[in-house]
Order: structure tokens, then C-alpha cells, then sequence
């Protein structure tokens, strides 16, 4: 029998619509609550309809622009990253950078916490959604985990870890050659300090693990089950925090110290063909955040979880899909119901 429950509210509007000549219209809004935080979403279904509004498609046109008049000042390009990003002092990284391949971790010039690293995702400076493989994704998240290692070794004291990304300006990005970041510090992310202190009071009162029982609800309801890659278990979000969220969640694994290789690619796995899957809906920007419980810490109540969403389409004025709504009353709209963005995404990840 299924550990969590999943709780919904749903309400009637009606108005006379200039659409439908001021004829009565009727529309049911449902209202989502994550089971673990309390989080808000708002489903219409009248907008799935609407998605081209809400959403407008990726001028590829546009893009190819970007990306061509972005190259050339581009600090990442032509291995102009190896006289232009900062090194590690030797006491953390002898190196002064980690490469893998195509792949190199160096310090964030502009740092938000005590360790922030930049990861640069291969030598090409633009790519979309279907150009990011599985091999590419392995070296760069390994070597995050590595720096991470790195880090816990000579400071014990900062074990709070994300992986992240933001891809494309919608999504926050300041260049448009991929990259990731590692976060670092002694204090979690308001977020990741939810998430935490959530999941602990469950398995105070369950005993037991609130992500290994939503693995365990999710699969056997199949509405928003993805399927599994390896030990990890893939299924869209019943209340997003973001448009068309994909969770993915390590059931054998409670911190980045704790993953070996295999974890390694089945998050290059994962990411890489929910990627794919976003290419053929015609989205071109994402953010995703990978959560680790406290390194060095035994944490029976939690688990590596990973959020990961789309952002606005690159269009020449492209619109925020962030406003009062997500930034203040931090609820979030959906477009896609997350069982039907399953159902697009499914036959991408199994």
C-alpha cells in the first residue's frame, strides 16, 4: 500500500468569453500539493491548448544568430579558457583545474559561496537540446563529483553540495557556451534546507524514507513513471516547482560521496534523453539542481534527488516564464499536466 498521498483541490470558474462569442465558459482550475514541502501548483487544462502562448516555439534562426555573434568574445572558445579562467590555489586542487576529455572545472570568477566551481561542457560553444550525449555528460559530472570529493577532503566543515545548470539566457545564463556549477557551503540553499529538514520529519514520523516511498508510489501508480536507469528511478513531478519537471532519485545513494561511476552515468543517462525528449517538443533552455544529503553524515531519511526543468524558448523577445506568481507567491503554473508530459517523455527514458 502506497506510503504518500497525493492532494488536490479543485475549483469552478465561470465568465462570459469574447472567445466564445460572451457565451457562459466554464473552467476547472486544480490546485497541487507537493507531499513533502507544501508546494503549490495551478493546473488549467484550457491552457494546454494555450502552450504556444505560454511557450512560444524556439526560433532556431534566432538562435544560430546568437550563438555565431556570441563565439568570438566567448572566454571558453579556442582554449582561450586556459589563460582566461582562474586555477585553485594547490592546498585544494594541485592542478589548479580538473580535465576530462572536453570538459574542465575551474573556479567561478564571481563566486556565491565558499566553493563554486564552473564547469565547461565540451569544446563546441552552442548546442541544442538533442547535441548533449551521455559520454559528454559523464566526464562532466565527474569530474563534479571529484571536486566535490576534492573539497569535503580539505574542509570537512562544508558539506552542503548541489550540482546545477542554466542553459541559455532564459534560463539565466550570462554565455551561451554550456556549463555547469557546483555549489559548496557550510549552510544549504533555502531549498535544499527544505528538503532536508522535510524529509527528516518523515522518517521521524514514518520511519522510513520519504524518496525511497515516492519511488516506490510512483512506480506503482505509472501515471508520471519514466523508468528506471541503472539504481536510479525517473518520473515527472506531481507538483513542479518549473515547467515540464523531471525528478530522477538515487534510491541507494544519500550523498555525492557515495556515488561511484554507474551513478555518474545514470545521471548522464537520464539527463541526456529527457534532453532529447525536450528537443522534440521544441524547447531550447533548462535548469536543473541535484541535491546531496550532508556529506560525511549517515542520512537514512534522504536521498540524491534531482529537480530539472525547461525554461523560456530562444525567440528573439522571448518572455520570463518567472513572474509574481513563482517569484512571490512561489506557486507555480502548469502547462503540460505532469501525467501527460510522462507520456511524451516515457518512451525517451525506458
Amino acid at each position: 500500500m502506497s506510503k504518500i498521498s497525493f492532494k488536490t483541490w479543485k475549483q469552478v470558474v465561470e465568465f462570459h468569453s469574447p472567445i466564445k462569442k460572451g457565451e457562459l465558459d466554464t473552467q476547472t482550475i486544480e490546485v497541487r500539493q507537493d507531499p513533502l514541502t507544501g508546494h503549490q501548483s495551478v493546473l488549467n487544462e484550457a491552457l494546454r491548448g494555450k502552450v504556444s502562448f505560454a511557450f512560444p516555439e524556439t526560433d532556431y534562426d534566432y538562435l544560430q544568430r546568437r550563438m555565431d555573434d556570441t563565439r568570438e568574445q566567448c572566454f571558453m572558445c579556442d582554449g582561450k579558457w586556459r589563460m582566461t579562467s582562474p586555477r585553485y590555489p594547490e592546498r585544494l586542487l594541485p592542478e589548479g583545474r580538473l580535465e576530462k576529455g572536453e570538459v574542465v572545472l575551474f573556479p567561478n570568477l564571481f563566486p556565491l559561496a565558499p566553493y563554486h566551481a564552473v564547469v565547461m561542457v565540451g569544446e563546441k560553444h552552442g548546442r541544442t537540446l538533442d547535441d548533449f550525449s551521455p559520454s559528454l555528460l559523464f566526464d562532466a559530472f565527474q569530474v563534479s563529483v571529484e571536486f566535490i570529493r576534492r573539497c569535503f577532503k580539505a574542509d570537512s566543515e562544508t558539506p552542503y553540495f548541489t550540482i546545477n545548470a542554466n542553459f541559455m539566457p532564459p534560463a539565466g545564463s550570462s554565455i551561451m557556451h554550456p556549463h555547469i556549477q557546483i555549489i559548496g557551503s557550510p549552510l544549504p540553499s533555502t531549498h535544499h534546507r527544505l528538503l532536508l529538514e522535510k524529509s527528516l520529519a518523515y522518517h521521524q514520523e514514518k520511519d522510513s524514507c520519504y524518496f525511497t516511498d515516492l519511488v516506490e508510489t510512483e512506480k506503482e501508480s505509472g501515471q508520471r513513471w519514466l523508468g528506471e536507469i541503472g539504481r536510479s528511478s525517473w518520473f515527472t513531478a506531481f507538483s513542479p516547482i518549473g515547467s515540464n519537471e523531471v525528478n530522477a532519485v538515487w534510491s541507494r545513494n544519500a550523498n555525492f560521496l557515495e556515488w561511484d561511476d554507474d551513478d555518474v552515468q545514470m545521471m548522464a543517462e537520464g539527463i541526456s534523453r529527457t534532453l532529447l525528449a525536450y528537443h522534440e517538443l521544441k524547447f531550447s533552455s533548462f535548469n536543473f539542481s541535484c541535491f546531496s544529503g550532508p556529506l560525511g553524515k549517515s542520512s537514512p531519511e534522504f536521498r540524491c534527488f534531482l529537480r530539472l526543468i525547461n525554461r523560456q524558448n530562444m525567440h528573439l523577445h522571448y518572455r520570463t516564464d518567472d513572474f509574481y506568481l513563482q517569484k512571490l507567491l512561489k506557486d507555480e503554473m502548469i502547462i503540460y499536466p505532469p501525467e501527460y508530459l510522462a507520456s511524451l517523455i516515457r518512451k525517451k527514458i525506458c
